[in-house]
């Protein structure tokens, strides 16, 4: 209770502030124009141009110039990767957690160590996170290909208004849109394990109408066990009308699908091992859990009776999404307004096979993993030299059922999860929830020009959260909110200098996921009765440095200081909910990001990137001794040099760098559900080269090709992004793209 209190009071005394700010400034700026003696001066800012207003509108703010990367099509036009995460690798303060460079896998990508449940992502100015229950995603990573993309942008951070709950920052993505002339382009992708790849997007317009239609397909073999993608499709389309009045409504609508084969444990202790595969743990990717009679991780693994009573070779899960978007844009005053309305839907049907007899179908079910929607209106205005914002804003959280089929009585125990089942298996459907959890919010902030080298950020924001009850026994729902005030004030001394300080209270309720493990999970034996929303304060500091010959240098530092921290530790003994979820007390986190680019003769640019990070958490339950976050490495690297001629040819060479870090997994639990054991497994720090580059060949008809080729992890290093599941050797690859 004192905290809400706390925040309320610090929240409005804020809110306060932006007014009265406005009103002073806006007496000032009113007096501005009129006065002949300060024509000099008017004609110094005179670049800010209505034409250029929409740039403004989007770039302008300083909590976005100051902790913010930028990553465009041309950024990711090679590459081995099917999914956009692989792209973001060699991005300061961001770490991977893949466990392939083609699957599909929840948190993929994290910011400052928070993983995709405690940072947003938004598509085309909407929120694109899903429920992720059930062991779906928040983020469907595998639905973005590099054909759909026109431009990422990264905040680290949670230094703006603007977002919900959010501890770790954004990911913004913009895809692409219709264009005033007829463009194409069009990639082929050839490479190790089978892989291929085929790409095309045409965009254009007729009359008042633009369009952007894309495409992808693309098949790969997979690098661990079973770790097959087949029939991976892509469809995106988007037609926006503009009307007379500065008015413009967009329709888009996305499709993907895809067959995804489950990892199989691959170790030389079971008699089913295969050597031409390497070792890894299995990954069904999804839940509810499955309690197969030789489940690998088990009560049967201590004594070894391996009769291939689980899943194996063939197992796979085809997965479907669709979504639904409109987006209305007026220009008006001095600035505009948006509404974006949107709607997602996935499903996915899975097919397990016996690991002593790949041909045998023993389990089949099919499950409704998203039915989410939502809505937001923001406006953003220029009057004079301040910025002002505010949005309201909604999001619903649902999902449907699952219904199980071609159960084999001979394959599962009678400890079926959460006795949906009884023996022999008797399918009864697990119900669905319709607006499971809600989230409405608002925002209002300004950047205000304090003096000539001065500029203040002042950002409120509101959350309120409802989760329903699941259902469960003793479960709860959950109800609560959040103020949460923001503040950045930027300096600019020279024309080659911005720095910049900044205190920011941060929130991040549990998500569905989250929320629904801790009721079906394990539990810990403090017996913790209900698991809390995370909240704290953050503070920032930064400066970047335009040096001589357009060489850059920038360092940002960081500390969170976070109460109730939300714990996950995912279990590899058998527990009904797949992990354990509970609070920490306090954890600290704080780090150092360090960036920088000289430009070199002949067309090279050198460029390199540091981050330093370090953990302390009040005692752990669970975590022994160990009082800090292990998940995480304390030091990442990054250093390439980049070649870009006049003619198109270009090429990079780079080096990753990662130290070692350490995994929890729950190792035992009792009788009665709760956590008797927990292994830390270690991850050795690693290094990567890799080399790519893309040459023009022909040019007619106003169609430019490329040739291009390129090495993944040229020594062929083993390195794990997540433990258990080794990353690929060397991958080679190579293609041809077109552009018209």
């Amino acid at each position: 209770m004192w905290r809400v209190n706390w925040a309320k009071i610090f929240g409005c005394v804020g809110l306060w502030l932006v007014l009265l700010s406005m009103l002073a400034l806006g007496e000032e700026t009113g007096s501005v124009e009129s006065p002949p003696g300060q024509e000099e001066e008017t004609q110094a800012d005179k670049p800010v141009t209505v034409e250029e207003l929409p740039q403004i509108e989007v770039h302008s703010f300083a909590e976005k110039a100051a902790t913010s990367s930028v990553v465009t099509k041309e950024d990711i036009s090679l590459g081995p990767y099917q999914n956009l995460p692989g792209y973001l690798e060699d991005q300061a303060g961001l770490d991977m957690t893949r466990r392939s460079l083609l699957g599909v896998k929840a948190n993929q990508v994290s910011i400052r160590g928070f993983d995709e449940g405690r940072y947003q992502v938004y598509l085309n100015g909407r929120s694109w996170k899903g429920s992720g229950v059930k062991g779906g995603f928040f983020v469907d990573w595998a639905t973005i290909t590099t054909e759909d993309l026109e431009r990422l942008e990264i905040i680290r951070g949670p230094l703006s208004a603007e977002y919900p709950n959010t501890l770790g920052g954004v990911i913004t993505i913009n895809t692409q849109r219709g264009t005033k002339e007829p463009k194409i382009s069009l990639d082929t992708y050839w490479g190790s394990w089978a892989t291929e790849s085929y790409r095309f997007l045409t965009t254009g317009s007729y009359g008042p109408v633009q369009y952007a239609l894309g495409v992808n397909y693309g098949n790969s073999d997979g690098y661990l066990r079973n770790n097959f993608i087949r029939d991976r499709g892509n469809f995106s389309g988007s037609f926006t009308y503009s009307f007379p009045w500065d008015l413009s409504l967009t329709g888009s609508a996305r499709y993907f699908t895809q067959e995804t084969g489950l990892i199989i444990y691959n170790w030389p202790d079971s008699p089913f091992y295969n050597p031409d595969y390497p070792e890894s743990d299995a990954d069904w990717l999804y839940g509810p859990y499955l309690n197969f009679l030789d489940q690998i991780t088990g009560q049967n693994a201590q004594t070894k009776q391996w009769l291939g009573r689980t899943a194996g070779d063939n197992s796979y899960v085809r997965t479907q999404r669709y979504e639904f978007d409109l987006e209305g844009k007026q220009n008006f005053w001095y600035g505009a307004g948006e509404f974006h309305l949107f709607y997602c839907q996935a499903t996915r049907s899975e097919h397990y096979y016996a690991m002593n007899n790949p041909n045998k179908l023993i389990a089949s079910r099919g499950s409704w993993d998203e039915d989410t929607w939502g809505w937001n209106f923001k406006v953003r205005q220029t009057p004079g030299k301040v910025r002002l914002g505010f949005g309201l804003e909604g999001n619903y959280y649902g999902f449907g059922g699952v219904q199980y089929t071609d159960l084999d009585p001979n394959y599962f125990s009678p400890a079926v999860y959460l006795n949906y089942m009884t023996f022999p298996p008797t399918p009864r459907p697990i119900q669905g929830m319709r607006n499971a959890a809600k989230m409405h919010g608002g925002f209002v902030d300004a950047a205000l020009p304090l003096t000539k080298y001065f500029e203040l950020y002042l950002g409120l924001r509101y959350d309120n959260y409802d989760a329903a009850d699941p259902g469960i026994k003793n479960s709860k729902g959950l109800r609560a909110d959040f103020l949460s005030p923001k503040c950045t004030l930027t300096i600019r001394p020279t024309d080659t200098t911005e720095a910049y300080l900044s205190a920011n209270y941060s929130s991040h309720f549990p998500n569905l996921t989250e929320w629904c493990a801790f009721w079906v999970g394990a539990s810990i034996p403090t017996g913790q009765p209900v698991v809390s929303p995370e909240f704290g304060m953050q503070y920032e500091a930064g400066i970047t440095q335009q040096l001589l010959w357009n060489s850059m240098l920038r360092v940002r530092s960081y500390y969170y200081d976070i109460n109730d921290y939300i714990r996950q530790m995912f279990s590899s003994a058998f527990s009904p909910g797949g992990r354990v979820v509970y609070n920490l007390d306090l954890a600290k986190i704080r780090g150092v990001e360090v960036e920088g680019q000289i430009p070199l003769p002949y067309n090279l640019t050198a460029f390199a990137n540091y981050t330093w990070q370090q953990t302390s958490t009040s005692p752990d339950p669970l975590g022994g001794g160990v009082q800090k976050l292990t998940e995480y490495p304390e030091h990442k690297a990054n250093v390439g040099l980049k070649y870009k001629a006049p003619n198109g040819a270009e090429g990079k060479l780079s080096l990753r760098l990662v130290s070692h870090r350490k995994q929890y997994t729950v190792s035992g639990v009792s009788a009665s559900n709760v956590v008797t054991g927990v292994t830390l497994r270690p991850m050795k720090g690693f290094f990567n080269i890799n080399l790519e580059g893309r040459y023009p060949m022909v040019e007619r008809y106003g169609v430019k090709t490329f040739a291009y080729f390129g090495v993944q992890n040229l020594t062929g290093e083993f390195y794990e992004e997540s433990a258990g599941y080794p990353m690929p050797s060397a991958t080679i690859y190579g293609g041809l793209q077109a552009r018209y």
